[in-house]
C-alpha cells in the first residue's frame, strides 16, 4: 500500500502540473472558441489546431526517446555521466533538426496551410526545440522524485503563456487603436490569431527553460560513445513508437484537411470544430498524462521487487476506476460540458463518448506497456504503435471522404482498441501480470450501460435540468457499485479506509 500512496501522491502533483501544461490545448479552449468566431476567427482556430496537431511529432523526433532511456539506464549507469552524455547529444540534434526546419520552412508552411507567414515555421521551432531542451531537465527532477519544483516549474511557464495570449486578444486591440503607427499595431494586425499564440508559446518555452537553470547550470559537455551506443539503441524503437503514436493521435485531423471533399478553408474550419469536440475529453486525458510522468519512474523503480507484478496489477484495476469516472463524469453532464466550447464550435458533440472511451483504451494501453521497457523488448512498441498507425491511415482514407470527421473519431477508438489487444496478449507471453481483467470489463460494462440509460432520457425528456439531475444519481450509483466491490481492498486506503471498517 504503500507503493500505491507514493505513485498517488506523485501522480497528485504531476496532476497539477499537468493540467496547467495541458491548458495549451484544452483549459484555453473555452476562451479562443468564444474569441475567434466568425468566418475569420474559425478559420484561425482551424490553423491553431492544425499546427498543434504537428508539432508533438516533431518534439518527439527533436526527444528520440531519451526521457525514458534516462530512467533505464540511471538503475545501471553513472547518472551524472548519462545525463551529460544525453543531453549533449540533444543539443547537437536540436540545433540540426532546427536548422533543417529554417531551411525547408517554405514548402512547410504551405503544408501547414499558412502560406502567408514562412516565419511561423521558424517560430515553430524555436518552440520545439527549447521544449527539448527542458525534457532531461524534467526528466531528472521525475527521476529525483522532486514533482513540486516539476509542477511549480511547469504552471509558472503556463501563467506566462495565458496571460500572453489573454493580453493580445482582449487588450491588444485598444492598444493597437491607440497608436495605430507603431510596431505593436502592426504585429496585432499581422499576426491576430494563430500568431498571437505561437508567440505566447514561444514566451512560455524560454521562462520554462530558465526557471530550470539549476539542472542546466551543472551541465558540462561530455559523449561517451560507447554508452550513447546504447541509449541510442534502447531509445530508436521508443522513437518509432513515439512518430507512430502521435500519427495516431493527429494523423486523422491532418488527413481530413486533406482528404475531405471542400475547400482548404472550409475543412480548416471543420477540423477546428472537430478539435474542440477532441478537447472535451480533457478530463481522461489529463489522468492519463499525469499517470504517465509518475508512472513510469515508479514502475522502474518497484521493478526487481518480487511482488511488482501483483502491484502493476493493482495500479491497472484503480487506473481504470479513475478513466471511467471521469468518463461519466462528462457524458452525464454534458449539457454542462458544452458549455466548454463556444456555441459556433458544438456540432461535433455527439462524438465525445467516442472519443473519451479512445481515451480510455489508450489509457489502458500506456499502462500496459511496463511490459516491454521492463524486458527491454521496446521493439514491440514500435511494432503496436506501427500496427495502430496503420489501421488509423486506411480506416480514415476510406471514411473520410464520406462519413466526414466522424470517421476521425471513429478510426481513433478502433485504432486504439486494436493496440490495447495486441499489447496485453503480447505482454502476457512476455511478462505475465495478475491483471484483474474480468472485474475490469465489468466495470466497463456497467460504464457504458448508465451512459446508454443517460442518452435516453436525454431522448426522450427534453429539460437540462432533468438530465443533471439523472446523471447525478448515476454517477452517484456507479460510485456505490465500485465501493461495494472494492470494500476489503478500500479499508487498507488512508483516510477513506476507516469509512469501510
Amino acid at each position: 500500500m504503500s507503493s500505491l500512496k507514493k505513485l498517488a501522491g506523485q501522480t497528485l502533483w504531476y496532476g497539477v502540473s499537468n493540467i496547467a501544461g495541458r491548458m495549451l490545448t484544452y483549459l484555453l479552449t473555452p476562451y479562443l472558441t468564444y474569441m475567434l468566431v466568425g468566418p475569420k476567427g474559425q478559420l484561425e482556430f482551424g490553423r491553431y489546431s492544425f499546427i498543434y496537431l504537428c508539432l508533438p511529432v516533431m518534439n518527439v523526433l527533436y526527444t528520440y526517446g531519451m526521457e525514458t532511456a534516462f530512467f533505464r539506464f540511471t538503475t545501471t549507469e553513472d547518472p551524472r555521466k548519462l545525463y551529460r552524455t544525453q543531453l549533449t547529444s540533444m543539443l547537437l540534434s536540436t540545433l540540426l533538426f532546427t536548422a533543417l526546419l529554417l531551411l525547408f520552412r517554405g514548402p512547410l508552411s504551405q503544408f501547414a496551410e499558412i502560406p502567408n507567414h514562412p516565419e511561423y515555421i521558424g517560430w515553430c521551432a524555436a518552440i520545439i526545440g527549447l521544449d527539448a531542451l527542458s525534457a532531461l531537465p524534467y526528466a531528472r527532477l521525475r527521476k529525483e522524485n522532486r514533482p513540486r519544483k516539476y509542477a511549480l516549474t511547469k504552471v509558472a511557464g503556463i501563467l506566462v503563456f495565458v496571460g500572453t495570449i489573454v493580453g493580445l486578444f482582449s487588450l491588444g486591440g485598444n492598444i493597437a487603436k491607440s497608436n495605430p503607427g507603431g510596431s505593436f499595431a502592426q504585429f496585432y494586425e499581422q499576426h491576430w490569431g494563430l500568431g498571437f499564440i505561437l508567440f505566447a508559446n514561444i514566451l512560455q518555452a524560454i521562462v520554462t527553460l530558465l526557471l530550470l537553470y539549476k539542472e542546466i547550470g551543472d551541465y558540462k559537455p561530455l559523449v561517451d560513445k560507447e554508452l550513447l551506443t546504447k541509449v541510442l539503441a534502447y531509445g530508436f524503437p521508443i522513437l518509432i513508437a513515439g512518430f507512430a503514436g502521435t500519427f495516431n493521435d493527429s494523423l486523422n485531423r491532418v488527413m481530413f484537411t486533406k482528404l475531405y471533399p471542400d475547400t482548404s478553408e472550409n475543412s480548416l474550419r471543420l477540423m477546428g470544430i472537430y478539435s474542440a469536440a477532441v478537447r472535451l475529453s480533457v478530463m481522461i486525458s489529463l489522468v492519463i498524462q499525469a499517470f504517465r510522468m509518475s508512472a513510469e519512474p515508479f514502475f522502474f523503480s518497484i521493478a526487481k521487487d518480487k511482488n511488482a507484478p501483483d502491484t502493476y496489477a493493482r495500479v491497472m484495476k484503480w487506473f481504470v476506476i479513475v478513466l471511467a469516472l471521469m468518463f461519466l463524469n462528462v457524458t452525464l453532464y454534458l449539457d454542462v460540458w458544452k458549455y466548454f466550447v463556444g456555441p459556433e464550435y458544438r456540432n461535433a458533440l455527439g462524438l465525445v463518448p467516442v472519443l473519451l472511451l479512445s481515451n480510455i483504451f489508450l489509457g489502458i494501453y500506456y499502462n500496459l506497456t511496463v511490459w516491454y521497457k521492463l524486458t527491454d523488448r521496446t521493439q514491440y512498441g514500435a511494432y503496436i504503435m506501427i500496427v495502430g498507425a496503420v489501421v488509423t491511415l486506411v480506416f480514415n482514407w476510406i471514411f473520410i471522404p464520406t462519413w466526414g470527421y466522424a470517421a476521425c473519431a471513429w478510426g481513433t477508438l478502433l485504432c486504439y482498441t486494436v493496440m490495447m489487444v495486441l499489447s496485453y496478449v503480447l505482454g502476457q507471453k512476455y511478462y505475465p501480470i495478475p491483471y484483474e481483467t474480468p472485474k475490469m470489463l465489468k466495470y466497463l460494462v456497467v460504464m457504458m450501460a448508465y451512459y446508454f440509460i443517460q442518452v435516453g432520457v436525454t431522448y426522450l425528456l427534453e429539460p437540462a435540468w432533468i438530465h443533471i439531475l439523472t446523471g447525478t444519481f448515476l454517477f452517484l450509483m456507479y460510485m456505490v457499485y465500485i465501493m461495494f466491490n472494492e470494500k476489503q481492498e478500500l479499508k487498507g486506503f488512508p483516510v477513506i479506509g476507516k469509512y469501510f471498517r
